[in-house]
């Protein structure tokens, strides 16, 4: 979809009845608001399985950066032209679209770095370091925690390669699964240890003869439920962000005493719980990308205006790969 002048565009819709460029209206922050401009967005699985959920009027998106255009009256932290990055909610309109009001809680000033580098980033690095150092926690800071062991499930995906550099950061050791050919991708990403996904995940681990403090399952978490109850110490953690495709019977952690944790990064925007949490997450974020500590986890871009097609092209490139690290859209519209 060609636009000029001033017109800017939305994306509305689901992956059922379709996505659909609906011109957007103007937009004028209020309250703690910031309308940014958006430069680039990353797709996630989650923006897959909402949108097939998702009311027809509704602009779909989450991982967003680009140009603060506009504030609010109640915004302090904030100013025209300053450069943005974030991941937004699930309760209000997203990212999909040219221009977007978010709640400045939920929103740190970018480092240097490409916008589309800096999208892939805000929702992954939520998910990793709420699981760290919320759920399990660990200490946020450089080597702190050298001692203790972690196994992560799919480590080479979007939460998986933000993840592993955080947990390497903070001193933990890091077991990892993936498929062989993502092995230099791991090590790549602080990964200590690499397991072939497609063979025995119990006695491949086993064989480094450490002990497993916490399991991270990053795909479906009744996929190796049984292993990782095996695995996992007594009076450890087994942390979980998906759903399941069939039941798990948790009595089964029960004789280990096993904690069976849940995260979601959209909670505490969904329920206005600790908000202002995650803008200060991802300023630190912004700091440890612009001392190279950690990098961006962007591996494919498409560059093209935010349009129903542009996203069609890219959740089907997300559906139909196993992907590795992120996919970003470089929004071409306005440049």
């Amino acid at each position: 979809m060609r636009r000029g002048g001033n017109e800017v565009n939305s994306v509305v819709g689901n992956d059922t009845v379709g996505l659909t460029d609906v011109p957007l209206a103007n937009l004028v922050a209020s309250g703690r608001d910031v309308l940014v401009q958006v430069k680039a967005i990353s797709i996630n699985p989650v923006d897959i399985k909402t949108t097939a959920h998702t009311a027809a009027a509704q602009i779909r998106g989450y991982d967003a950066a680009g140009i603060v255009v506009g504030v609010g009256p109640d915004v302090t932290k904030f100013k025209v032209n300053d450069r943005v990055f974030y991941a937004g909610t699930t309760t209000r309109n997203g990212s999909y679209a040219d221009q977007q009001l978010v709640d400045e809680r939920l929103v740190a000033r970018a480092p240097a770095l490409d916008f589309a580098d800096l999208a892939a980033l805000p929702l992954t690095w939520l998910t990793a370091a709420e699981i760290l150092f919320e759920k399990l926690s660990y200490t946020p800071a450089p080597g702190a925690n050298v001692g203790h062991t972690i196994l992560v499930i799919n480590g080479a995906g979007g939460v998986g390669s933000i993840l592993t550099q955080l947990a390497h950061y903070v001193g933990l050791t890091v077991i990892a699964t993936s498929s062989p050919r993502n092995f230099a991708w791991l090590k790549a990403h602080g990964v200590d240890h690499v397991v072939d996904y497609h063979q025995s995940l119990v006695s491949q681990v086993k064989q480094f003869g450490l002990t497993i403090d916490s399991s991270l399952n990053l795909i479906d978490t009744g996929q190796y439920f049984d292993e990782l109850v095996e695995l996992v110490r007594p009076f450890g953690h087994l942390v979980n962000i998906t759903s399941t495709a069939q039941p798990i019977d948790i009595m089964k952690l029960q004789p280990k005493s096993l904690s069976f944790d849940w995260e979601l990064m959209f909670t505490k925007s969904g329920y206005h719980d600790r908000m202002a949490s995650q803008g200060q997450s991802l300023a630190w974020l912004a700091d440890l990308l612009a001392s190279g500590h950690i990098k961006s986890t962007r591996t494919q871009t498409i560059q093209a205006p935010i349009t129903a097609a542009t996203l069609k092209q890219a959740h089907a490139d997300l559906r139909d790969h196993h992907m590795v690290g992120k996919l970003v859209v470089e929004n071409t519209a306005h440049n």
